[in-house]
């Protein structure tokens, strides 16, 4: 009987061990798994915190590189506008030429201004560094992707179709000033003293006429068309950057 009894007893205190043990290992997996927890949440919260610092930092170069290519595009527009200017006189002064040369009228000394003024063209120095240091950041960093897309097209397309139209003009001005010394006594910058050497010839020198009227047509596009767009493209790329940045604040 007593041995029936001792060993219930021990049955017992085994059971209850076991009891034990599963109740520690139990603890000890919710306090592994709270610890896991920690760590994960710290280690999200400190991604999050980074991301929130990059993203700041994106968002201020992108209003950084913004302001540079606004004030960029201020000089571009005072250039463009000074070149339409010039060319307005440019086309005046060609239709004045083309006129005299065309018709039976004797040379007067307020030609030799107007023979000067066709002699020479305009440059478009537009102020690029904003833009390729665009270019070397990303294009993405400008998260407004019809202002991204307004940039490209400005630079891209509008800036280099201008300068592409211009070159071939002051092409067609240079083979003009080759017939100069030909018929010109001299020239000058804007003096008056660009005269004939021999009117006459001058008018029956098929040549010239052909350069004349070339070069003028090229510069009626340019008046009328190509320095207007670039005048209007750089308005709307200016407006859309001030209405970016003033969202901003």
């Amino acid at each position: 009987m007593i041995s029936i009894f001792r060993k219930k007893r021990q049955d017992l205190m085994e059971k209850n061990s076991l009891v034990k043990q599963a109740d520690n290992t139990g603890k000890y997996l919710k306090y592994a798994i709270g610890e896991i927890a920690l760590v994960v949440i710290g280690i999200l919260i400190a991604l999050s915190i980074n991301n929130w610092n990059e993203s700041r930092k994106d968002q201020l170069l992108e209003i950084d590189i913004l302001k540079e290519i606004r004030n960029a595009l201020k000089d571009d527009l005072k250039d463009a506008q000074d070149n339409l200017s010039v060319h307005r006189e440019k086309l005046t002064s060609q239709n004045i030429v083309i006129d005299w040369m065309e018709n039976d009228q004797h040379f007067a000394d307020s030609l030799s201004l107007h023979f000067e003024t066709i002699e020479y063209g305009t440059f478009f120095e537009f102020y690029e560094g904003p833009y390729k240091t665009l270019n070397q950041t990303g294009m993405r960093i400008i998260k407004n992707d019809s202002l991204r897309n307004q940039i490209s097209k400005l630079y891209d397309q509008v800036y280099e179709s201008y300068n592409v139209f211009n070159r071939a003009y002051s092409q067609r001005i240079d083979e003009n000033k080759k017939l100069n010394p030909i018929y010109f006594n001299e020239w000058s910058n804007n003096e008056g003293k660009m005269e004939p050497l021999n009117s006459a010839n001058l008018k029956l020198d098929n040549r010239y006429l052909y350069l004349l009227k070339s070069s003028k047509n090229f510069n009626s596009v340019l008046v009328s068309i190509k320095i207007p767009q670039v005048i209007s493209e750089i308005n709307t790329t200016m407006q859309m950057i001030n209405n970016e940045l003033e969202a901003r604040n």
